[in-house]
């Protein structure tokens, strides 16, 4: 017995998925975000710690302000 299917994102999942793909989903929006509002200058890197930002002081406060 498989459960219960239905389509996210234009992919068929099953119940024991949805969460994984609604994780992925979100976890994708929130990079997108923060790769638009760094701006360019500003290097995003994933670390399992979550992001770290790198460039000059007046860009990372451009940025903040951005995120608000």
């Amino acid at each position: 017995m498989a459960g219960i299917g239905m389509r996210f994102n234009g992919r068929k999942v099953i119940s024991s998925q949805l969460r994984r793909e609604l994780t992925r989903s979100m976890e994708k929006q929130v990079e997108d975000s923060l790769k638009k509002a760094s701006g360019p200058g500003v290097r995003m890197k994933k670390t399992r710690d979550g992001y770290v930002f790198e460039g000059r002081p007046e860009q990372i406060e451009r940025m903040k302000k951005r995120l608000r």
